[in-house]
């Protein structure tokens, strides 16, 4: 008898795809399972098995190629109407002010500018011309307040050296800074802040130490405290100005321990008898004041000789063109008198020994004298009367009076202080700083805040 043909079916999922394992035994690659083939019978036995992973049945061949396709035609659609469709105007959302900061403070550390309201230029013990700046930091976000700092930077290259904190209350408005620096001893460097706090100056370490206390104490003129101190007059010597709690205007010397009052300082600072021991003979340089008397006079460059009073009250001497009628009082011009450059008295007011004009027949106009020493002595004036020359600067020297050089400065330039360090010279015009090599070359550096 014929047998008919028939498809073997798995007889799970009814899937026809097998494999063979054995003979008479086959595997359903739909879902796994394992039957064999009872040819007397013409019956499929079968016997499921477990399998794991996967759990769900394995996609013929062709359905999955089938889906692929259908998956990547509808991938190019989407990318089809997303780019060559106008899109929908989307929401816009609002991030409060509040989490932008917050988000801004842990990205990145609080950024600051730095502002300087006064400067200093001084040499270090190291030679090294260093600008000394105090002045308040100001930050970009509102939750750090405005504080005050001295700021320490080489004056040969503008670099910042070290930066520190004062202790004043962050956000105190525009607070007061002055300098005192003394010409005797150590040549201490004070900064004074508010009138009422004293620091000195580490020049070497670029430190900053409160002294008010320790400066003023021990003084019985001073026992009821002090209310407000200034800076004294570089001119009368290394001095403060006090004013007192209970209400006295003294001037304390603090190399000499010595507190004066006005009238004790006008003695104190005049003559020979007023001076202190081991005084010694100095040398310096001056410029005439432009005469009233006799205003075609020119002004003079004058070398002097004078009695230091080291640590002590000084003052000045006063050299200008004038009518001498040989005493005080009132006088006309038919009395007897002599032209002088300065009278006699005032020598003796201000120590003099001798004096001369060190430049004779050479002319200065607006003239300032920024250093002198045993060496060299440097200038800044004009060559003309004209207001729109620039400022000159010229290095003479300081035994001969030659010049050894002469630079002319851009319009706007004008220093006002100058120290010599062993390259030449540092020059300081607010909180610009310039290097002057000894033979006149000029370095203006990049100007600080």
């Amino acid at each position: 008898m014929a047998k008919a043909i028939k498809a073997i079916e798995c007889p799970k999922c009814g899937s026809t795809q097998k494999a063979p394992v054995r003979l008479d035994v086959f595997r359903c690659e739909s879902c796994g399972t394992e039957y064999f083939l009872d040819n007397d019978d013409i019956n499929v036995n079968h016997t499921f098995r477990h399998f794991s992973p996967p759990l769900a049945p394995v996609m013929p061949p062709a359905r999955r190629a089938l889906l692929a396709g259908v998956a990547l035609g509808l991938l190019g659609l989407v990318w089809w109407l997303l780019f060559h469709q106008a899109a929908p105007p989307q929401p816009v959302f609002v991030v409060p002010p509040t989490v932008v900061a917050a988000a801004e403070a842990e990205e990145e550390p609080d950024k600051f500018t730095f502002s300087s309201q006064r400067a200093l230029l001084y040499l270090s013990p190291t030679q090294k011309p260093v600008l000394l700046q105090v002045g308040s930091r100001h930050y970009q976000r509102a939750t750090s307040a405005d504080s005050s700092y001295a700021r320490f930077v080489d004056a040969t290259t503008g670099t910042a050296l070290k930066s520190v904190a004062l202790p004043i209350a962050p956000g105190t408005s525009s607070p007061n800074y002055d300098f005192k620096q003394f010409a005797s001893g150590s040549g201490e460097l004070y900064l004074i802040v508010n009138k009422t706090a004293v620091y000195r100056v580490d020049k070497a370490s670029y430190a900053i130490k409160e002294v008010t206390k320790a400066l003023f104490q021990g003084q019985p003129e001073l026992a009821s405290g002090i209310a407000t101190v200034e800076a004294g007059d570089d001119d009368y010597g290394d001095y403060f100005n006090l004013f007192t709690n209970d209400g006295r205007n003294l001037l304390f010397f603090p190399l000499i321990h010595k507190a004066y009052t006005q009238d004790g300082f006008y003695d104190a600072k005049h003559g020979f008898k007023t001076l202190l021991p081991r005084s010694p003979t100095r040398t310096a340089f001056i410029f005439s004041r432009k005469s009233t008397t006799y205003p075609e006079d020119k002004i003079q460059l004058i070398k002097y000789q004078y009695r230091h009073n080291v640590g002590g009250a000084k003052d000045l001497p006063l050299f200008e063109w004038n009518d001498d009628y040989g005493g005080s009082g009132v006088f006309t011009d038919a009395d007897p008198h002599r032209k002088v450059l300065v009278r006699p008295y005032e020598l003796e007011q201000a120590r003099v020994l001798s004096y001369a004009d060190f430049t004779p027949g050479r002319l200065y106009f607006e003239p300032r004298l920024l250093y002198a020493d045993a060496d060299y002595v440097l200038l800044s004036f004009k060559p003309t009367a004209s207001p729109t020359v620039p400022v000159s600067l010229q290095c003479l020297n300081a035994r001969t009076a030659a010049i050894v050089f002469t630079r002319p400065l851009d319009t706007s330039d004008s220093p006002d202080r100058a120290i010599r360090y062993p390259a030449g010279f540092a020059l300081q015009d607010g909180s610009q700083t310039y290097t002057l090599s000894l033979s006149g070359q000029l370095t203006q550096h990049p100007e600080l805040p």
